[in-house]
């Protein structure tokens, strides 16, 4: 498996989960210019924006520290950039990491709710 398929089995078990958890997912791997939000998703009246990371087995802390400050200060403002264009005046956003480790016949999903804050 390549990393783009690998990337997109990744964000179809990340939807499952999250879909389960009575999240909405109302867009996958959304793109403006040089933004890119992984998912986006409603949970009642609150937006969540979903990093998605896939590690093969051992490496999960790999994948939660490549959510670096850069990466999230890039997140968030992919995060605006979809709001705006969509028009949406949202009272609540919160940013997950959704990571996903493998190996050959076994899965583990760590999700971290909240995982950074958007500070005015």
């Amino acid at each position: 498996m390549n990393t783009t398929q690998r990337g997109r089995w990744g964000e179809t078990l990340a939807v499952i989960y999250l879909e389960k958890k009575n999240t909405q997912v109302v867009a996958r791997n959304w793109r403006w210019k040089r933004y890119e939000i992984d998912l986006v998703g409603r949970k009642n009246q609150t937006w969540v924006f979903v990093e998605v990371k896939v590690r093969r087995w051992g490496y999960l802390e790999s994948a939660i520290a490549a959510v670096n400050d850069q990466k999230q200060r890039r997140i968030i403002r992919a995060a605006h950039t979809f709001l705006r264009h969509h028009e949406i005046d949202a009272v609540h956003i919160r940013f997950d990491i959704l990571c996903i480790e493998y190996a050959r016949n076994a899965r583990r999903i760590e999700h971290i709710e909240d995982a950074f804050v958007c500070l005015p």
